[in-house]
């Protein structure tokens, strides 16, 4: 198979100076490299600093780096898109936007090892907040027993001091003998990782297969059971809330939507024109 799309997210959320939490996201493929920070407070969440740099890029207009201040005082948590969108939304044409908004993902994961300072005496008390507030967010929460504290059981008794989570994101696209289009996507992080095969016939999808390596409960697996509704549906017609509409919400699993949009957004790449002179392998994320 000839290689058409390579393409891959890196980001992790530290522990600096014992009141702060440092989050960096990486996206590097063949055109692009950029870098989104956030430095926040770890009591609060609510954003100090704010930053982004593109050191490549199709366009050399897309090069350069900034901070961002409208950012700053912004909590770093759910309900954070709209603040993005308005101060960096037209960066890079939509990638600095994606950039935090995968910081603020991981900021969300990290507050596992950083609840004591969220405001919460015990672990317990943390899961027990959790599953009132966001148990419609997850399978796992929605079908699992709400009597046990699950989560803290998945991740065992080790806790993180300073390096807090960790994501990895791959995605590639391939152009078989016959000319049609197989893409893979590869998710793993510090409490997941999973992965997706899409085949394509012209641009619709022809199949979609996933595989959990990692997961917090069965329940997650079963969302696998979902991915057969892709079948026909054409690369143009799903953007993100569509892919949630279809594997979201509390029937599906928010990383698997994660990666099988992210693979369709690399797939819809691969078959642009390569000449396009804007950052379009990772505008539209987020």
């Amino acid at each position: 198979m000839e290689v058409l799309y390579q393409g891959s997210y890196f980001y992790s959320v530290k522990k600096v100076q014992e009141s702060e939490l440092l989050a960096e996201t990486v996206f590097l493929d063949t055109r692009l490299e950029a870098v989104g920070t956030l430095l926040v407070d770890l009591k609060s969440f609510r954003i100090k600093e704010a930053g982004w740099e593109i050191h490549r890029a199709p366009d050399p207009e897309l090069l350069g780096r900034g901070v961002l201040p409208d950012l700053k005082g912004v909590e770093a948590y759910f309900g954070a898109g709209r603040a993005l969108s308005r101060a960096a939304g037209g960066i890079g044409g939509g990638l600095v936007r994606g950039l935090l908004t995968e910081c603020v993902r991981g900021i969300i994961q990290a507050e596992t090892y950083v609840t004591k300072y969220r405001g919460f005496p015990t672990e317990d008390d943390y899961e027990r907040w959790w599953k009132q507030e966001h148990v419609d967010s997850c399978r796992f929460y929605k079908r699992e027993n709400m009597g046990k504290n699950h989560w803290f059981a998945y991740i065992g008794g080790h806790r993180r001091e300073n390096n807090l989570f960790n994501r990895y994101k791959s995605m590639a696209v391939y152009r078989r003998i016959d000319g049609s289009l197989f893409a893979t996507g590869s998710f793993s992080d510090s409490f997941h990782e999973l992965n997706v095969q899409l085949s394509f016939d012209g641009d619709r999808i022809a199949s979609c297969k996933a595989a959990f390596l990692r997961a917090p409960g069965s329940f997650c697996i079963e969302s696998l059971e979902l991915l057969g509704l892709f079948n026909g549906k054409s690369i143009a017609e799903l953007n993100k809330k569509e892919v949630a509409g279809i594997i979201g919400g509390p029937e599906g699993c928010i990383h698997l939507v994660d990666i099988i949009y992210d693979t369709l957004v690399a797939a819809g790449d691969a078959t642009a024109a390569t000449t396009d002179s804007t950052a379009t392998s990772a505008t539209s994320r987020g």
